[in-house]
């Protein structure tokens, strides 16, 4: 492997331990939050977390592959083994539209609230019992 990707890695690999540290922390907010509101803005944060990490594996992977790095990509492609088959690149960028619609569905959510369908609340509902689960997941973690 060229040092130069491996760097790039380690870095990619860097900034992604410090997102999920601040994932871990905001779910201690979460979990504690009685507040629909300012939960609901956590929740959008927490997601604003885990769009910037599929970025930034969205990014090694691309290196990666452009630089024919099977160590990176064998890696990358355990860390997405979970969201299915394919192609590793299409995984990470369907994780990627994943997190931005459930991101424009919880913004909506929070600044028009009375204005969204029922399919709306019911996809909030349910987007926040996702991140409240991955919530309780972290608070087990010793990162």
């Amino acid at each position: 492997m060229s040092q130069e990707v491996a760097a790039i890695y380690t870095g990619i690999l860097e900034q992604v331990v410090r997102l999920e540290k601040s994932k871990k922390e905001l779910s201690k907010q979460i979990l504690i939050s009685k507040d629909k509101k300012k939960k609901l803005e956590l929740v959008y944060n927490f997601l604003g977390f885990e769009l910037n990490k599929h970025e930034l594996f969205e990014q090694a992977a691309v290196i990666a592959l452009n630089n024919r790095e099977k160590f990176i990509i064998s890696h990358l492609g355990c860390l997405y083994e979970p969201f299915g088959n394919g192609e590793l690149i299409d995984k990470i960028r369907q994780e990627i539209g994943y997190t931005k619609r459930y991101m424009q569905v919880t913004e909506r959510a929070k600044s028009e609230r009375e204005s969204i369908s029922f399919t709306e609340r019911r996809m909030v509902q349910e987007i926040s019992k996702y991140v409240l689960a991955q919530c309780r997941i972290y608070m087990q973690l010793h990162i």
